[in-house]
C-alpha cells in the first residue's frame, strides 16, 4: 500500500514521543504530539482520495476520526474535566466506525443480516455485561460517580457494537482485513477498559503506556485493514476494466 513503509515508522515514532512524554510528565511532548496520532492517520487515509470518491465506507472511517481527534484532545486538556466531551467524541467515532464496517461489507457484495451479528456477539456481551456489573458496585459507593453511571453504559453498548460489526465482517471481506480490524476493534475495547479502571476503580500501573499502545494500535490497525481491503477492490476492478478493454 501506498506510503505504508514511511507511515509505521513516524506513526510508532509519535506515539512514542507521546507515551514518553505522559510518562515523564514532559507536557510539550504530551501534548504536542497526542493529536499527531490520529492527524498523521488522516493524512494517510486523504492520500488515498480516489479510494475516498469510490466507497463511503471510507468517507464514514475519516468522519469517525475526526471525532477520534476531537476525543483525544478533550482528553488531554489540562485542569479541566472534560471526561464526558471526550467520552461523546469517542461514542459519535465509533457509531461511524460502525456505519463504516457495515458499508465495507454492502461494497463487497455482501451483507450483515442480523443473524450474523448476533452470532458474533456472545463474547462481546459477556465481556461488556460483566464489566458494567463490576462497575455497577463501584459506582454505588460512591454517589460522585452517580451522573456518569448512563453515559458510561452508553458508551459500553456502544463500543461492544463496534466489536461486533467488526467481527461480523467475517467471510464478507479479505481474511487480512478482516484479521486486522477485528483485532483493532479489540484493542480499543482493551485499552478503554484500562482507562475505566484507572478512572473509577484503582491505579493502573503503567496507565499511560497500556492505554495509549493499545489505543494507537487499535486505529493503525483497523485504519490500514479498511484501507487495504478497498485498494484490493479497486485493483480488482481496474484489471476487469482492462481486460474487457483489451476484448
Amino acid at each position: 500500500m501506498r506510503s505504508t513503509n514511511l507511515l509505521f515508522p513516524v506513526f510508532w515514532a509519535i506515539t512514542g514521543i507521546e507515551i514518553s512524554g505522559d510518562l515523564l510528565d514532559i507536557a510539550w511532548m504530551h501534548f504536542g504530539f497526542k493529536p499527531l496520532i490520529m492527524i498523521s492517520l488522516m493524512v494517510f487515509v486523504w492520500q488515498h482520495r480516489p479510494l475516498l470518491t469510490m466507497f463511503a465506507s471510507l468517507r464514514w472511517l475519516l468522519a469517525g476520526m475526526f471525532f477520534a481527534l476531537g476525543g483525544d484532545i478533550f482528553l488531554m486538556i489540562p485542569k479541566r474535566d472534560l471526561f464526558v466531551p471526550g467520552l461523546a467524541s469517542f461514542l459519535v467515532m465509533q457509531l461511524c466506525y460502525i456505519i463504516a464496517f457495515f458499508r465495507s461489507v454492502r461494497e463487497n457484495g455482501h451483507t450483515i443480516t442480523g443473524l450474523k451479528w448476533l452470532s458474533h456477539a456472545l463474547p462481546f456481551v459477556i465481556y461488556s455485561g460483566a464489566f458494567v456489573v463490576y462497575l455497577r458496585s463501584v459506582f454505588d459507593a460512591n454517589s460522585a460517580l452517580q451522573p456518569l453511571w448512563m453515559p458510561v453504559v452508553l458508551y459500553v453498548i456502544c463500543i461492544s457494537s463496534m466489536g461486533v460489526s467488526a467481527s461480523a465482517r467475517l467471510g464478507a471481506v479479505l481474511t487480512g482485513s478482516f484479521w486486522r480490524v477485528s483485532l483493532g476493534a479489540v484493542l480499543f475495547i482493551l485499552s478503554d477498559t484500562v482507562i475505566a479502571l484507572n478512572k473509577f476503580v484503582f491505579r493502573v500501573p503503567l496507565a499511560p503506556l497500556l492505554v495509549m499502545f493499545t489505543y494507537a494500535a487499535a486505529q493503525y490497525l483497523i485504519i490500514i485493514g479498511m484501507l487495504r481491503e478497498h485498494q484490493l477492490t479497486d485493483e480488482r476492478i481496474q484489471k476487469r476494466n482492462d481486460s474487457l478493454l483489451t476484448h
